[in-house]
């Protein structure tokens, strides 16, 4: 699969001695973490703390950032000016500089000297200017916000006011404590790193391949088969990128024109994608990276963040499922071309290739119980191993190989970068207050009950989540949100979930609706219109969240207070009500359906979704929709036979 011109142009075409030093920077990262999280060093007697190694790490990334990103589309693609040089450096030292003496750092924090101050701002400096360089200004002037705000936070009004600290200490925090930049950037050099490694090896050495043919494989013999396989097919490549618009630029030029040739619209054909490619964000047992911060966040293992993931991104892909099938019968659109379809033998050949894969890294994470990231970096060592069986990829090992440490280089850049901001706000928020200050206001719309409180978060988690990466988007609402929803009573782990769900749906929400941007030039559609068929099709990802705070059971809790029983309940009553919705919000069964019908369908499904209704009304749901389907049935059958009867009359 080529990659996107948009991916590849974002960096320098470097030729030369040049081209060589990039090249050796982006293979340092990722072989740096493989020796860390391996231990290597402790053979050695080599005891190094995890804020040498984040220190280390965001220097080697910022090095490489100025030294492979132009500054503008005007600078120079195959030279690297002398300020890029200048920069680099700074932010290779700015790095070092932890890595070498942070034990003494933390045994004189409290003595804050002016040489430190400065580095501490310029690095700074040096991290929104990376920040620009790799996603834009408009992320730059959140961050840029924020940093302002904590030098004025004492001078602020009402709940906005914070405490007072002087900029020699905000800059020193910022940029040297354990819980503002290093804590974050030392998640993306270890955990985040071992499963971007993981997805690289598998995209390089076609791995990605295998899983899109398995899908159209599997479905391409049914009705909408292309967007059955395009939704199959993003939800296993999304879980590994973890990043809803490098996948659909990654898949989607393959499944969206596919999808435009079996009869989908176009703004239908790029909605699936972009819906399909959210979800895998959301998908386990990778998640992209925001598991194993949850899990973090929450003091519980990685096991149990994947177990809960479990129905919730089943259902979202139920639903999304369900109106594909019910477009397609809409569209009259057929199964696709024997000819078309791979070959059938063939994939099941290579699909034993992926098996054991999944399953050594399963056994690791769950058996062995070892940390995600020791699980992730052997996975990526069984998967070299296991799909250079295929000849193709056999022959040029070594090549694939250093570009599997080249790409996941290139990956780490926007990781290290979008979360060292992320941990500036984080910090700005910590040392200021705000998020106690923020916690209170959301807080006071739970005076009007819970639901109200709900909204007024989840609304919150989009507007914050848009123009962001679901792992940035969701570090900051995990600290802005989530106590207001604890402190009403709401489970923690739903808590989590349902800030990480919305902050993940911006993704797919106008006006902003990144993914759904990414898919528009594929398309050749307007990613408003896009965007708004994308909300319809992920109706689920909205309604979700709601479910499992009012029924955390459905979050596979491991509380005692939750028998098998009430689990099992929920998870059946839940997907009765998904199903209906969603075939209410395509508003067609057999035929197009009435809105009054519509109506009586999203009615049943609320009935049936929420459990303190009562068992009477959860019955009178099931009920309703019962009779809708019957009629829907009986017309259809009428239909069939007044065709039949006009057939005969016209033959006649």
């Amino acid at each position: 699969m080529e990659k996107s011109n948009e991916l590849v142009s974002k960096f320098r075409e470097l030729k030369g001695w040049q081209a060589s030093l990039w090249s050796m920077l982006l293979i340092l990262i990722p072989l740096s973490g493989v020796l860390f999280i391996l231990s290597f060093f402790d053979f050695f007697g080599i005891s190094i703390m995890k804020q040498q190694y984040a220190g280390w790490f965001m220097g080697l990334v910022l090095a490489a950032v100025f030294l492979g990103i132009p500054a503008t589309k005007r600078s120079s693609r195959t030279v690297i000016p002398w300020y890029d040089w200048c920069m680099s450096g700074m932010g290779l030292y700015g790095g070092m500089y932890i890595a070498i003496f942070y034990p003494t750092i933390l045994y004189q924090f409290s003595v804050i000297t002016p040489s430190r101050i400065l580095l501490s701002g310029v690095v700074i400096l040096l991290i929104l200017e990376a920040l620009r360089r790799m996603f834009g200004l408009s992320l730059v002037v959140i961050v840029a916000a924020f940093l302002s705000y904590g030098f004025v936070a004492p001078y602020m009004p009402g709940a906005f006011k914070g405490q007072g600290t002087s900029y020699d200490q905000l800059l020193n925090y910022l940029y040297l404590d354990a819980n503002s930049l290093l804590d974050l950037l030392y998640l993306a050099a270890t955990m985040a790193f071992a499963f971007i490694l993981f997805g690289q090896t598998l995209l390089n050495l076609k791995g990605g391949d295998i899983f899109n043919d398995i899908a159209v494989s599997l479905f391409g013999r049914f009705r909408g088969g292309p967007a059955k396989a395009s939704v199959v097919g993003s939800a296993s490549v999304g879980s590994i990128t973890g990043n809803p618009v490098a996948n659909v630029l990654l898949t989607g030029s393959m499944t969206i024109p596919l999808m435009k040739r079996s009869g989908y619209s176009s703004s239908q054909s790029a909605a699936i994608e972009s819906v399909a490619s959210t979800g895998g964000t959301l998908t386990p047992p990778i998640m992209g990276i925001v598991a194993f911060m949850m899990a973090e966040n929450l003091g519980v293992s990685y096991q149990v963040i994947i177990l809960a993931a479990i129905v919730p991104a089943l259902m979202y892909y139920v639903s999304l499922f369900i109106q594909v099938d019910l477009k397609a019968g809409q569209n009259n659109i057929k199964k696709i071309p024997r000819e078309d379809l791979p070959d059938r033998a063939t994939v099941l050949k290579k699909a034993w290739l992926i098996v054991p894969i999944f399953v050594f890294l399963v056994y690791v994470l769950f058996v062995q119980g070892r940390s995600p990231a020791t699980a992730g970096v052997y996975a990526s060592g069984i998967a070299v191993i296991v799909l250079s069986l295929q000849k193709q990829i056999r022959r040029d090992i070594f090549r694939r190989i250093i570009g599997i440490f080249k790409d996941t280089g290139k990956t780490m850049l926007e990781i290290g970068v979008i979360l060292a901001a992320a941990g500036l706000i984080v910090g700005v928020i910590a040392i200021t207050g705000l998020g106690f200050n923020l916690v209170q206001v959301i807080t006071n719309f739970g005076q009007y009950g819970l639901f109200a409180l709900l909204v007024a978060s989840a609304i919150v988690c989009i507007v914050l989540g848009m123009g962001m990466p679901a792992v940035a988007a969701y570090a900051i609402v995990a600290v802005l949100v989530v106590p207001a929803l604890v402190e009403l009573g709401v489970a923690p782990i739903a808590a989590h979930f349902f800030v990480f769900f919305f902050a993940t749906m911006s993704n797919i929400t106008p006006p902003i609706a990144l993914a759904c941007f990414a898919a528009a030039p594929i398309a050749k559609e307007s990613p408003h219109k896009i965007g708004f068929e994308a909300t319809k099709l992920g109706i689920m990802g909205y309604i979700i969240p709601f479910v499992f705070v009012y029924n955390s059971s459905i979050l596979l809790s491991t509380s005692q207070e939750v028998n098998t029983a009430s689990v099992l309940s929920a998870i059946v009553l839940t997907t009765l009500a998904v199903c209906i919705l969603s075939v209410a919000v395509a508003g067609y069964l057999f035929d197009h359906l009435t809105w009054p019908k519509r109506v009586l369908l999203i009615l049943s499904a609320s009935f049936i979704l929420l459990p303190e209704l009562g068992l009477g009304l959860n019955l009178a749901g099931c009920i309703i929709a019962s009779v809708v389907f019957i009629l829907e049935y009986v017309k259809r059958k009428a239909n069939q036979k007044a065709l039949v009867v006009n057939n005969k009359a016209q033959i006649n």
